[in-house]
């Protein structure tokens, strides 16, 4: 085997590596952001700060994000906590 042939393959393996340690990463993030049993179950939403995004709208349907706190409530113009 000529010398090239091995640097690439340690290359390819080093690269490898990096690839798993940064598939890893995403995945423990990801883990990290799942919904609560109990929210799912109960068909339940986070809550939401005053101001911040609630919900989304695709095309004539508005999707709710998550709940507004009290004395403030969902603004269906601008999809935000008011």
């Amino acid at each position: 085997p000529r010398a090239l042939d091995i640097y690439s393959a340690v290359e390819d393996a080093s690269h490898e590596k990096q690839l798993i340690e940064a598939l890893q990463e995403v995945l423990k993030k990801l883990k990290s952001k799942r919904i609560p049993i109990y929210e799912k179950k109960y068909g339940q939403v986070p809550m939401c700060d005053a101001g911040e995004q609630c919900a989304v709208r695709k095309g004539a349907r508005i999707g709710k994000l998550c709940d507004c706190p009290r004395g403030t409530s969902c603004n269906s113009f601008l999809l935000k906590c008011l």
